[in-house]
C-alpha cells in the first residue's frame, strides 16, 4: 500500500479524498511544522482572535508525530504547500475535510496548521509593509470562522480551511471591515455601453467579501477609498483597474423582497452582473445568514425582513443564488 492510501485509510477518509491527498504529498515535508512552545500558544491564540474555550481545547490537541502519525503527515504538508505558495493568489488544492468522529485532534488539525504558517505570512507582510495592526487584524479571521464553526456544528475546529489560506498567504486584507482579495480575473467580461472596456481573463482584480453583520454603503465606500492608497502602497507592482464579487449578495431575487434603498441592493447596483446563472446554495445562505445549518430552516428566527426572506424563499420550493459581478475603479 502506498503512503498516501495509507494516510487516506488511518484518517478514514472517501476515496475522492485521494487526489487531495496526492497534492500535498507532492509538497512534501522538507519544512518542518514549527509549532509555538507550549507557554507562548495560548498568548498567541488569543492575537488570533480564538475564544478562550477554543484556546484551551486547541492546546489539548496539539498534535504528536508519536500519537497520530497520520495527523502529523497532513499537518506537515500543508504547512509545506501553504509556505511555498506564500504571496500566491488563488486557491491552493482542496484540503480534505476530517471526519469528526477521529475527536478534537482532527478538528483543531487546520488550525494548528495556521499557527505553524505564523512566522511565515507575518514575515511576507513585513516585507510589503504591512502595519502589525492590519496584518494581525486579518489573521484574527481564525478565530472568527472558529467561533462560526462553534455555533454552526456545536463544538470547537475550522470547516473554513480552505478559505482560510488565501488569508495566511497574504492574499486577503481587511480594511474597513470589508475583507479585500488579491485575485485573477476568471472571466471575459461584456462591457457593452461602459465608458471603458471589461476585465479580461487573467487581469489582476481586487475580489470584495463582505463579513456577517451590516455594511453600510458609507463603510464600502471608505474601504474602496482605503483600498486605492493600501494596494499603491505594498503591491506597487501589481495594477488594479477592477473590482469583483461572488456572493449570495448579488442575486437580484433579494429585490423581490428588500427595499431599493437596503444596504444589500445598494451594494448590487455597484456591479455588473455576469449573465451566467451563478451557483445555487440555500445552505451556505443559510449558514452565513443564520449560523444555523439548512435542517433546522423552521425553528431559525424571523426577527428581520432578510431573515424572513430568506425563509420564505426556500419555503416556498424557490433556491438562493451565488451570482458573480465586477466594476471598474
Amino acid at each position: 500500500m502506498d503512503e498516501v492510501e495509507e494516510v487516506r485509510r488511518e484518517l478514514r477518509l472517501p476515496v475522492a479524498a485521494r487526489q487531495p491527498l496526492q497534492h500535498l504529498a507532492e509538497a512534501g515535508d522538507r519544512m518542518p511544522a514549527p509549532l509555538p512552545a507550549p507557554d507562548r500558544t495560548d498568548a498567541l491564540l488569543a492575537k488570533l482572535g480564538l475564544a478562550e474555550i477554543d484556546r484551551r481545547e486547541m492546546a489539548a490537541a496539539r498534535p504528536s508525530s508519536d500519537r497520530h502519525p497520520a495527523l502529523w503527515w497532513l499537518l506537515t504538508r500543508c504547512y509545506n504547500q501553504l509556505v511555498r505558495r506564500m504571496g500566491e493568489v488563488g486557491p491552493l488544492p482542496a484540503w480534505p475535510s476530517l471526519p469528526p468522529e477521529l475527536g478534537p485532534e482532527a478538528r483543531y488539525l487546520y488550525p494548528w496548521v495556521f499557527v505553524c504558517g505564523l512566522p511565515d505570512v507575518r514575515r511576507y507582510h513585513r516585507r510589503r509593509a504591512v502595519p502589525p495592526e492590519l496584518s494581525w487584524g486579518i489573521l484574527a479571521a481564525l478565530g472568527t470562522q472558529m467561533t462560526y464553526h462553534r455555533m454552526l456544528r456545536g463544538e470547537g475546529g475550522l470547516h473554513t480551511q480552505d478559505w482560510l489560506t488565501f488569508h495566511f498567504r497574504g492574499a486577503v486584507y481587511s480594511l474597513a471591515r470589508l475583507h479585500i482579495e488579491r485575485l485573477r480575473i476568471w472571466f471575459d467580461a461584456d462591457a457593452d455601453g461602459a465608458a471603458e472596456p471589461g476585465p479580461r481573463r487573467d487581469d489582476r482584480a481586487l475580489g470584495l467579501h463582505v463579513p456577517a453583520g451590516t455594511l453600510p454603503p458609507e463603510q464600502v465606500e471608505d474601504a474602496l477609498h482605503l483600498a486605492h492608497g493600501f494596494f499603491a502602497r505594498h503591491f506597487p507592482d501589481e495594477q488594479y483597474r477592477f473590482a469583483t464579487c461572488v456572493s449570495w449578495l448579488l442575486d437580484d431575487q433579494l429585490r423581490e423582497y428588500l427595499p431599493a434603498d437596503s444596504n444589500i441592493i445598494r451594494f448590487q447596483r455597484r456591479f455588473r452582473l455576469l449573465p451566467s446563472p451563478g451557483t445555487d446554495d440555500n445552505a451556505t445562505m443559510v449558514e452565513f445568514i443564520f449560523n444555523r445549518p439548512l435542517c433546522e430552516l423552521d425553528s431559525l428566527p424571523r426577527h428581520t425582513r432578510l431573515q424572513r426572506a430568506v425563509i420564505d424563499h426556500i419555503r416556498s420550493g424557490r433556491v438562493w443564488t451565488f451570482r458573480a459581478g465586477w466594476f471598474a475603479w
